[in-house]
């Protein structure tokens, strides 16, 4: 009987391993790891849903900057310090929408995301830029990518 019982906790503790798997994945890359200072810095953001269940969610999106709510990106210069938020005249009257993004099962969602609306990356030299999504559960980060911003006319 206790033979039995071993059995079924096994089994039962490798069921609990496989649900507490994070249900998304994230992965950042860029088709211009180069631009010219001032220039837009985008990157796609693709997310991946690992669980076995389709996923709606509600995003909001605020004008004139366009970028995913539900992401939080870290832009480090070169030297490894933070880059800071950009600043906006009358922020707190910005607008902006809400989008219904349905991820099935096993799917990816990839979108553009102009992170230098965010933050401010128009001087010359390195950045990286990692993007996690925050969850109460789980640390669901991407991967780090490099951006060289060039001085313009060159």
């Amino acid at each position: 009987m206790s033979v039995f019982c071993c059995i079924l906790l096994v089994i039962s503790f490798g069921f609990y391993q496989q649900e507490s798997q994070a249900p998304f994945k994230i992965s950042i890359a860029t088709e211009k790891s180069t631009v010219v200072a001032g220039a837009d810095v985008l990157i796609n953001v693709s997310l991946t849903n690992t669980s076995n269940q389709n996923v709606e969610e509600t995003v909001m999106y605020q004008d004139g900057i366009g970028i995913d709510s539900t992401f939080r990106f870290e832009v480090r210069d070169e030297h490894g310090k933070l880059v800071p938020k950009r600043v906006y005249p009358d922020e707190e009257y910005r607008t902006g929408s809400f989008r219904l993004h349905a991820i099935s099962a096993g799917c990816t969602l990839t979108q553009p995301q102009p992170v230098s609306a965010l933050f401010d990356m128009r001087k010359p030299g390195k950045y990286t830029v990692q993007v996690w999504r925050p969850d109460p559960n789980y640390e669901i980060k991407s991967n780090m990518i490099t951006i060289t911003v060039t001085p313009e006319g060159t």
